[in-house]
């Protein structure tokens, strides 16, 4: 009976797992959930290694969860969630909100039976596209009242079985409390304080009060067996850390790319070629001529076994010219190439590994070099740009109400990710793509992510660090400028020094398949305290 019900799970995930390349929000709290499995040793730990994930590696993920004898009811129960929240559509036909069977009903109750609501969907034979909008309303008392509104609409769509495509638009409006003063129309990044503004083109409305900024993501993908390419505009995270990853962070604005991953057996392999933003949105309006910027990166894991998992990380940050084929070509070494056409670009190599110890117990290191010189590796010679971490996860109980703890340390020497040439800086719209610290800085952090109930999820952090601000502190900086005094002795954390602590709490509540409470409180060491409300309604 157990293996029948196995087979009817298979069959069933079959039919909506065809050609779903569509990723899933980074911010989801699906990550966490599947990075505790992947600890707890279910799931595989290449889980951890990347993201955005798309729908068809969360749907596998989720139904070996279900099918595992090592899963508890309560992790069962939330996979069982996750998975009716990102099933396609599956009944023919055209479906609006408002007929049939996809009523507005059950708005303020919540049952896993429940169908996951979409503004429109149509599906035929292996077809089928589906249209989702959702209004997002946030207030943050402390901070002049401010109150912030996010309309989002994506439409995702399963053309064939190997081709697929979503486009996702969000308009943000920040209600800005400026009282009588004069305010610029067009607003320069660094007046805008909001938590999810990260240097976008910005206009202020008089009429409304109001600052209006705009986000896209869009992408296709196409399958050919073990050999998958896309294209598209949206961020990507490389490396361990859900957060801080010194590789590919997440953090800015998406960029647009190519991308092309291939699978044989216990090795993935994946290689993207992207176009960056050598200044920010307000910068680049107010130019007449602006240079190209690329990032070109290739990524190699190899699973030693089931527990150990290495992997070798290559980039190029170029500019100032058009695209350069020897860094379109997926399996051509950067590293080579660059020395052998002039020395000109920006070429960084990581090595990380993951090592699950036991089942709740995983431990990884990344270390990201952008220039070593190998004779003074053990002195403060100014040349030896590297970032070192580690971190560890553990999983106290299976049961997801228990919290996990993960406690990461980063180190990130001065220089690190700078150029001789600021085009090649390792950034886009002047926002760091990897370590958000960036150069001259190092971080403790500890953090924790539990489900005390189906409906209810908490994360908690406690940060740490200490942030140089001299000369080669910042990602801007060119290293032509330093100080040749410093050469032999140039510290960790180049003065002056600022020390800081952030201590975050996050609650989400879902209300229904529809609406979503959560709140949020970050507190400062510089006293300042912040706590915000927001009520998401989704279709």
């Amino acid at each position: 009976m157990k293996q029948y019900i196995k087979l009817s799970l298979a069959y069933v995930l079959c039919s909506y797992l065809v050609a779903q390349k569509i990723p899933i929000n980074p911010n989801h709290s699906i990550y966490p959930y599947l990075y505790r499995q992947s600890t707890n040793g279910i799931l595989p730990q290449w889980i951890q290694s990347a993201r955005p994930l798309t729908i068809e590696q969360v749907l596998k993920s989720l139904n070996h969860i279900i099918e595992s004898d090592k899963t508890n009811d309560n992790n069962r129960i939330l996979a069982e969630q996750f998975l009716s929240e990102f099933k396609s559509p599956e009944e023919d036909g055209l479906s609006l909100p408002l007929i049939k069977n996809n009523k507005l009903q059950n708005l303020l109750a919540y049952n896993i039976s429940d169908k996951e609501p979409h503004l429109l969907s149509i599906k035929n034979d292996n077809s089928s596209l589906w249209m989702d909008w959702s209004e997002n309303v946030a207030i943050v008392p402390s901070n002049d009242n401010q109150i912030y509104f996010q309309d989002n609409i994506s439409v995702k769509s399963i053309i064939s079985k190997k081709i697929s495509a979503y486009s996702q638009f969000s308009m943000n409006r920040l209600v800005w409390r400026n009282g009588e003063g004069t305010i610029e129309s067009v607003l320069p990044p660094d007046t805008i304080d909001w938590y999810n503004y990260n240097n976008e083109w910005a206009k202020y409305f008089p009429e409304v009060k109001s600052i209006f900024w705009y986000n896209s993501e869009a992408g296709i993908s196409i399958d050919f067996d073990k050999i998958n390419f896309s294209m598209g505009r949206q961020n990507h995270s490389w490396g361990w850390s859900p957060n801080s990853s010194p590789i590919l962070s997440g953090n800015g604005m998406p960029f647009s790319y190519i991308e092309m991953k291939m699978i044989f057996d216990k090795i993935r392999f994946r290689s993207l070629h992207g176009s960056l933003m050598p200044l920010s949105p307000y910068e680049t309006h107010k130019r007449v001529f602006n240079s190209n910027k690329y990032i070109a990166a290739h990524r190699a894991e190899i699973d030693i076994n089931n527990n150990f998992t290495i992997s070798i990380t290559e980039m190029a940050i170029y500019g100032n010219r058009n695209l350069d084929l020897d860094y379109i070509n997926p399996v051509h070494l950067y590293w080579a190439v660059e020395h052998n056409t002039g020395d000109r670009d920006n070429i960084l190599i990581a090595i990380d590994y993951s090592w699950r110890i036991k089942p709740r117990l995983r431990f990884y290191q990344v270390m990201l070099l952008d220039e070593i010189t190998w004779s003074k590796i053990l002195k403060p010679w100014w040349g030896n740009k590297f970032i070192f971490q580690s971190g560890l996860h553990f999983i106290p109980s299976s049961n997801p109400s228990i919290p996990d703890i993960r406690i990461e340390y980063s180190m990130s020497r001065p220089w690190i990710y700078t150029h001789k040439d600021t085009i090649n800086n390792f950034s886009s719209a002047n926002i760091s793509l990897g370590y958000p610290l960036g150069p001259s800085s190092d971080l403790i952090s500890v953090s924790t992510n539990f489900f005390p109930t189906s409906k209810i999820y908490i994360k908690g952090s406690f940060d740490y660090y200490r942030k140089g601000n001299g000369l080669g502190s910042s990602i801007s900086h060119n290293y032509l400028d330093r100080d040749p005094i410093l050469d032999n002795d140039t510290p960790l954390l180049v003065k002056p020094i600022t020390y800081n602590r952030i201590i975050t709490c996050l609650i989400d509540y879902r209300l229904s398949r529809y609406i979503r409470v959560n709140c949020r409180f970050d507190s400062f060491s510089t006293n300042d305290n912040q706590f915000r409300l927001g009520i998401n309604w989704d279709w």
